[in-house]
């Protein structure tokens, strides 16, 4: 049952993120990326991770949603038509490290080095969801980062004034 889950909720990631890379209309990858971020936090409740489903919740899909949208209604739309088109090169050259990164991310996968150990926690509440974070959770909040990063430059460059 614990397969049925996952596989659900890995399934409702990767259509959620296709249609973040790959819709036109930027009010449905908003939501889209709200779905991805939905997802997340199922997976993270799945993997017994309460609190990092619940921050998920709290920080991505309220404060950076909101952030988006306010994105969104200040961008005029004309400078973004003038990038369409131009991502098939940058696609291109992400496919090397796509596939650089997949292997070793599939052997950590099938050798469990994500698993969560059973251990008793012995120490405080805050020492333990920081070690937690940073060790046993750390591939899936820095991904995170790095998403939200790539985002926040790309709405710089399309709001900034042309010279």
């Amino acid at each position: 049952m614990e397969w049925l889950i996952f596989g659900f909720l890995t399934l409702w990631l990767l259509v959620s993120v296709f249609g973040t890379l790959f819709l036109k209309n930027p009010v449905h990858v908003i939501l889209a990326f709200l779905s991805v971020i939905l997802a997340i936090a199922g997976i993270f409740l799945h993997l017994g991770a309460e609190l990092l489903a619940g921050l998920q919740l709290i920080i991505y899909a309220v404060a950076i949603i909101v952030f988006y949208v306010l994105v969104i209604t200040t961008i005029p739309w004309e400078k973004v038509k003038k990038f369409e088109g131009i991502y098939k090169r940058e696609a291109l050259l992400a496919v090397p490290f796509l596939l650089v990164s997949f292997f070793p991310i599939a052997y950590m996968v099938l050798e469990g080095k994500f698993a969560v150990s059973q251990k008793v926690i012995t120490e405080g509440n805050i020492q333990s969801v920081g070690k937690t974070l940073f060790t046993n959770y750390l591939f899936p909040f820095e991904v995170a980062s790095v998403i939200l990063l790539t985002a926040m430059i790309g709405a710089i460059l399309l709001g900034r004034k042309e010279e």
